[in-house]
């Protein structure tokens, strides 16, 4: 199934480059280090933080593969 093309205006594109820009950057950061404490607060089976950490993990990830395909069939509008 082909994908649509998008049409953004520039502030548009801009605001959705910043925003995939913060989540590749100190968002993933930010998750990694939860993850980290998550895993050594011992058994992973029971660990509440870490599953939940996961979970938003993944929606990150989700997130930035969105904006990274919307980005990438976009065509940018300039104002008349």
């Amino acid at each position: 199934m082909p994908q649509e093309e998008v049409f953004l205006t520039r502030e548009g594109a801009d605001n959705l480059k910043a925003e995939l820009d913060e989540l590749r950057g100190p968002r993933r950061l930010e998750m990694a280090a939860r993850l980290r404490h998550a895993v050594s607060m011992g058994d992973l089976s029971e660990n509440a933080d870490y599953i939940m950490a996961k979970e938003e993990q993944a929606f990150l990830e989700g997130k930035i593969q969105e904006l990274e395909a919307l980005l990438s069939r976009a065509t940018v509008m300039e104002k008349d």
